[in-house]
């Protein structure tokens, strides 16, 4: 089919930014809201700005698990945890175990983070990484002395390590009954061991100090990392509230309040009904992201917080917080507005925006369509006074990168172009194909652009 005339003349004042679940071209008057825009940003006036395309930035061979905080760049490689900085990547420590995604956060001026086998503490002064919480030491043998002051009962020791001026969790507790005014021998004491002892038929620890014979209970100083331990391996960190939170299978753990390295892992936790997939940090609370749901866990105090369901599945690896968001209908109670660090992510319905009421927003309902993948990555930047948050996954059994259910969309991202000479017309199940040029022209505000 060929075409002799000259489209006729096309008059818009801007762009809405690119829809590929309506029909229509235009949003409203003088708006084009095209299916495809492809390799352009939409501007906040309407105008279009040609994107300035992919640069390599450094060379890493299976690289994985990019991250950008507060105070560095980090990403792994080969088992090898690299800090990239003007352009070089230094290598800076381990990280154990099979290839698996990293979950990284920032907490006290150092980088914690995790996977599934491995986890440490980046410290961005001095390019080290250390432990992540402190080993329990073995439980005390204990023999019973006629050296002492303790009167007859039972009696209930433990031990702690100490590293770096932090203290351990406690190792087993060891019992044993006195029947005679005297002490307690301890038998595999290592050096730098603290003893802590309970009173005469009490369950309080009390610091007795690193010795090898408990002669008297001072009852002073209690045991402050009773029943913790170091977290265990874990997924989608997120720093709230002075505690850490992560993720193991279908529970979230939390950590003391500003000790970040004990965890009571029998009673500081959240069951989920399914596998975690993200943990969202709010001014009022977490939203805990799942395959097919969200939840909001409402509150800043974890023995007070309460589940509320949230909205649609979670998709990994998508989330990123922005800065300079819009006013979308919440408040905060107060006649401040905080639109800083809010939680940006994609969902099996779109792309969402966490909100300080607990429900979510959704900013690409009725514009886009796509595949939902099982991962994706995210972030937010500030491109020359331009806010953005860019989302990236690949879906498909090849991992096409395109996840896009409709065929032109699809065709035009995958191939990186768009194909004006040939198009499938799918009411009728024909395709034309044009020969010749067709030409327009194209005003914005009553000037030819």
């Amino acid at each position: 089919m060929s075409r002799d005339s000259v489209m006729s003349e096309l008059n818009f004042s801007g762009f809405s930014g690119a829809n590929n679940v309506s029909e229509r071209f235009y949003s409203r008057k003088g708006i084009v809201e095209p299916k495809v825009i492809l390799n352009l940003d939409v501007n906040a006036d309407g105008s279009l700005t040609i994107r300035a395309g992919k640069t390599l930035f450094i060379t890493l061979p299976n690289a994985h698990s990019l991250w950008s905080g507060n105070t560095c760049m980090l990403c792994v490689a080969e088992n090898v945890l690299y800090r990239i900085r003007n352009g070089v990547a230094t290598s800076v420590g381990t990280i154990a175990g099979p290839r698996s995604p990293v979950s990284f956060v920032d907490a006290e001026e150092k980088v914690f983070f995790s996977n599934q086998y491995s986890q440490g503490i980046f410290d961005p002064l001095n390019d080290t990484v250390s432990s992540w919480g402190i080993a329990l030491p073995n439980g005390p043998m204990l023999l019973s002395s006629t050296d002492g002051s303790l009167t007859p009962g039972t009696y209930h020791i433990c031990m702690t390590n100490v590293a770096n001026g932090e203290l351990s969790g406690n190792g087993t507790i060891s019992d044993i009954i006195l029947t005679a005014t005297g002490g307690i021998q301890i038998l595999n004491r290592p050096s730098g061991v603290l003893v802590w002892a309970s009173e005469a038929d009490e369950y309080m620890f009390y610091l007795v100090g690193a010795v090898d014979t408990v002669v008297d209970i001072p009852g002073i100083e209690p045991l402050p990392s009773f029943l913790c331990s170091p977290p265990p391996y874990m997924e989608n960190l997120c720093y709230a509230f002075g505690r850490i939170w992560g993720s193991c299978d279908k529970s979230v753990y939390y950590s003391e309040p500003f000790h970040l390295g004990w965890f009571k892992l029998s009673s500081n936790k959240y069951p989920f009904e399914d596998e975690i997939t993200m943990i969202a940090k709010a001014p009022t609370g977490l939203f805990i992201g799942m395959k097919h749901r969200t939840r909001f866990l409402a509150g800043t105090i974890p023995e007070q917080m309460a589940v509320q369901d949230a909205g649609a599945g979670s998709v990994r690896g998508t989330l990123a917080y922005c800065n300079q968001m819009p006013e979308l209908g919440w408040t905060l109670g107060t006649p401040e507005k905080d639109f800083t660090d809010v939680p940006v992510w994609l969902t099996t319905e779109g792309v969402v925006v966490g909100a300080p009421s607990g429900h979510l927003f959704n900013i690409s309902k009725n514009k886009i369509k796509m595949s939902i993948p099982d991962r994706g990555a995210s972030l937010y930047r500030n491109l020359e006074g331009v806010i953005q948050f860019l989302t990236s996954f690949k879906t498909g059994s090849i991992a096409s990168g395109a996840g896009f259910r409709d065929a032109d969309t699809y065709a035009a991202i995958r191939s990186g172009k768009i194909d004006i000479h040939e198009k499938s017309n799918k009411e009728m199940s024909s395709r034309a194909a044009f020969s010749d040029e067709v030409s327009c022209t194209v005003t914005r505000g009553g000037v030819e652009i």
